[in-house]
């Protein structure tokens, strides 16, 4: 009587160990191990670093042993469970409305997971060794006759993969790639999903124990398998998938660097298995030259016979390879490209398998006319023969010399970011970014965002900063023209619209504890803007004077410090005690500050008791209303950066990020480019960073502080431009790669804007693709304002406004389908 195997019984894996290192045993006595890899973005590389990075893979290929086996997997994931939650659990905020939106958000992702729009790719690389030298009547089918055979070869086995791996992550890191171990878990988990594709959706990898060979206990790889088998002639189902393979059929004419990553755009749910053999060179070589010899023969021609002219070609073909490989010093492998799609076994399932079977056959056309191939009744075997971890037989195989296996490597897809998810943001291909403003590995934490108008500038700019207010950071903003109000009045902050109409003051004298003394920055600070008060432009005071002042202002602060109730005094005590000295100078300043006390336009902002709270998560400033006062302009640009200079120094545990948005025209003070060239420089030292917002390089490049704000910016997002972009491309020395990509920026009203990200040595072109209610806090459209102030004006508080319109018009009133 035949007895059936179960189907975890006819799986070749023996036992997954932990030690020396993570490896995998498999039944013919060989060992497989690896690693996995981040997949290199070269989507901004030019021609000749595309070129460099070939030539590394061909010297990685040639590197490898004869008779190990490699095999890369990829695997295109909706699986970012573990981002989102490191992402939601940076959250510090302790605002309810900011809290909600923030699990909105990670809520808006898990939906697009869940709906096929988000997509993760994992890479990772194996390496096989051959299996146990064995005489040819030898079974392994006995755990005795198995043990004693394997011992004496094991460890040279483990040992050669050892130094194979080392060898190859050594190599592949010096080209730009980033590899990370593999764990016991880590292997179990690859092969429990790839067994169980719909139980591993919602229960977790088991804990394999180790077998006891002592007792008929469970084999491992039965502890890993719980899904059922059923053939059939064209697919085969798994765990209630129906699971289709495709495998390359017919080698592309020509191959080029980096025609793989057509396949990383796919927009669906797929595994690559890219294997290949190195078998023995110099078999391979008398192979070569036997056919040569044979193609020699059946060409030549004797007695006026016309020759052989197929034979002639083959003769021709065959000479030209052997004499490139042994020119050129390039190998011979046998390669197999497997692709295997899997859906639900249901009618539905079956269309979506046949859609994504013609785009991935069109996809093999677009490799010079390669040809991909349907697997029918050989699916299985070609499946079985071919696994994660253990490609025991190649059924598809392929011959293919060095040159052209290279650029088969499935190497290339978008970046995923820094470790610490900060902020998460959609890149182009469909996957996820995250972005840390102050990773360590960047040489600074200030950032360069340049756009035309309606670009989407501060758009970005809000949507970023409600993630990182959220996870504790403090923001200063100034600004021209109102675009982070909503936000600011939203989060608790502190909003002031910088004009006459004396609706609030600011006190420049005001200290956080009026019962001590000023710093001596402080008093500093406020002598230069006593200076710019009473001064005419161009002038200064002379040292004399400071020192006056420095002392007439020491004495000021003495006296409100030593009042029955202490507090901060304020500009008009300064020019009072100043028109009652005897120094000539002194009082000559206190009649000068006359405009800039008392019921004076100036006086009704400047002098009073007012303060700006530094302990608020945000503050912005408006400067719209000072452009036609250039007095009170400089005064103010004074007294604004004191103030955040003052907030960065104080308390270096809390990170602050400073957003300097379309304000060139007003920050071309003296005092205001010296603080810009600060922040650019040192802001670093503080764990802060300094954002400068522009519609245009040519603004920074002609405010003279272009190389210390472009040399200094580490994170640099470029949006949609218009117009000559030679001006962009040499201040920012973009290829021609990356100028492409700029030119080739999208951006849908309400949907989203593209950006092009340099973070550091990473480039990415990423979306920027709000929430409903992001976009309504966000949004700077009239007609979307209008909106709100008309929902508001019925008595709604900004909350309740944004939610309604949110719900109503998800993505702005050019979005409404119909008035309510």
């Amino acid at each position: 009587m035949n007895s059936i195997h179960s189907l975890a019984e006819s799986l070749p894996f023996w036992e997954i160990e932990s030690t020396p290192f993570p490896h995998v045993l498999l039944f013919d006595g060989s060992v497989s191990s690896g690693f996995e890899i981040l997949p290199l973005d070269i989507e901004c590389f030019d021609e000749s670093r595309i070129n460099q990075l070939t030539m590394g893979l061909r010297a990685f290929a040639n590197s490898l042993p004869e008779g190990m086996t490699s095999q890369f997997l990829v695997k295109i994931e909706n699986d970012v469970d573990e981002v989102l939650a490191a992402h939601t659990k940076l959250v510090t905020t302790e605002n309810l409305f900011l809290k909600n939106l923030d699990c909105a958000r990670a809520a808006s992702l898990a939906e697009q997971v869940k709906s096929g729009l988000l997509f993760r790719p994992r890479l990772l690389f194996f390496l096989k060794t051959t299996g146990a030298e064995k005489p040819g009547s030898f079974s392994f089918s006995s755990t005795k006759k198995f043990a004693a055979e394997f011992e004496k070869q094991f460890e040279d086995r483990l040992q050669s993969l050892s130094q194979a791996l080392e060898t190859a992550k050594a190599t592949l890191s010096s080209m730009g790639f980033v590899t990370n171990d593999c764990t016991k878990e880590d292997f179990v988990e690859i092969l429990y999903r790839h067994f169980n594709p719909k139980r591993s959706e919602s229960v977790t990898p088991p804990k394999v124990s180790k077998r006891d060979p002592d007792l008929d206990d469970i084999s491992p790889r039965a502890q890993l398998v719980f899904a059922d088998l059923v053939l059939d002639q064209q697919d085969f189902v798994l765990d209630q998938l129906k699971t289709r393979v495709i495998t390359l059929k017919t080698l592309p004419e020509m191959t080029f660097a980096g025609m793989m990553s057509g396949f990383q755009t796919l927009p669906f749910k797929y595994e690559l298995l890219f294997s290949f053999n190195i078998p023995d060179q110099s078999k391979e070589i008398k192979n070569l030259e036997s056919k040569r010899r044979m193609a020699h023969s059946l060409s030549s021609s004797s007695n006026n016979r016309v020759s052989d002219l197929e034979s002639e070609s083959r003769l021709s073909q065959t000479t030209d390879l052997l004499r490139e490989i042994i020119e050129t010093g390039q190998r011979v492998f046998r390669a197999e490209l497997i692709i295997i799609l899997r859906e639900t076994a249901s009618v539905e399932g079956e269309r979506r398998l046949n859609l994504h079977t013609k785009e991935v056959l069109s996809r093999f056309k677009t490799l010079s006319g390669s040809e991909g191939m349907q697997e029918t009744v050989a699916s299985w075997k070609t499946f079985k023969a071919n696994l994660p971890l253990a490609p025991m037989a190649m059924v598809r195989t392929k011959r293919v010399k060095t040159n052209n296996l290279v650029d088969f490597f499935p190497l290339y897809g978008a970046a995923t970011g820094d470790e610490k998810p900060f902020c998460l943001i959609k890149t182009r291909l469909g996957t996820l970014y995250s972005l840390n403003p102050y990773s360590s590995r960047l040489n600074n934490f200030n950032a360069l965002i340049t756009g035309s108008s309606g670009s989407g500038k501060s758009f970005a700019n809000n949507f970023l900063m409600l993630q990182q207010i959220a996870r504790g950071t403090r923001v200063f903003i100034i600004d021209i023209g109102g675009s982070y109000k909503k936000m600011t009045e939203l989060l608790d902050g502190q909003y002031f619209e910088i004009n006459l109409m004396g609706l609030y003051r600011i006190n420049p004298f005001e200290l956080r504890d009026p019962k001590l003394a000023p710093s001596g920055e402080k008093l500093k600070g406020i002598v230069s803007i006593i200076e710019q008060m009473v001064v005419d432009q161009g002038e200064k005071l002379t040292r004399f004077e400071r020192v006056q002042l420095e002392e007439a202002l020491t004495n000021v602060f003495e006296i409100s410090r030593s009042a029955a109730t202490p507090g901060s005094p304020v500009l008009s005590d300064l020019a009072k005690y100043c028109l009652a000295s005897s120094e000539d100078s002194l009082r000559r300043i206190g009649k000068l500050l006359f405009p800039w006390i008392g019921a004076t336009p100036y006086g009704r902002l400047l002098d009073g008791h007012g303060k700006i709270e530094g302990d608020r998560t945000i503050v912005a400033f408006d400067l719209k209303g000072l452009s036609q006062y250039p007095d009170l302009q400089s005064v103010m640009i004074l007294i604004l950066t004191n103030f955040i200079l003052e907030q960065v120094e104080t308390d270096r545990t809390v990170p602050k990020r400073v957003l300097l948005d379309e304000c060139w025209e007003l920050l071309k003070s003296p005092a205001a480019s010296s603080f810009m060239e600060y922040a650019a420089r040192c802001f670093r030292k503080t764990g802060s960073g300094i954002s400068f917002i522009t519609q245009g390089v040519e603004e920074i490049i002609a405010s003279g502080m272009g190389p210390a704000i472009l040399n200094n910016t580490a994170t640099k997002l470029v949006m949609l431009q218009k117009g000559d972009t030679k001006v962009l491309r040499d201040s920012l020395k973009l290829n021609s790669q990356e100028l492409r990509l700029i030119q080739s920026l999208e951006q849908r009203k309400g949907v989203f804007s593209e950006g092009f990200l340099m973070e550091g040595e990473s480039r990415q072109v990423i979306r920027i693709q709000p929430s409903p209610l992001e976009y309504w806090i966000s949004t700077s459209d009239a007609r979307d304002n209008q909106l709100l102030e008309k929902f508001r004006s019925g008595g709604l508080t900004l909350e309740a406004a944004l939610t309604k319109a949110a719900a109503i018009a998800p993505f702005g009133v050019s979005s409404m389908k119909a008035a309510t």
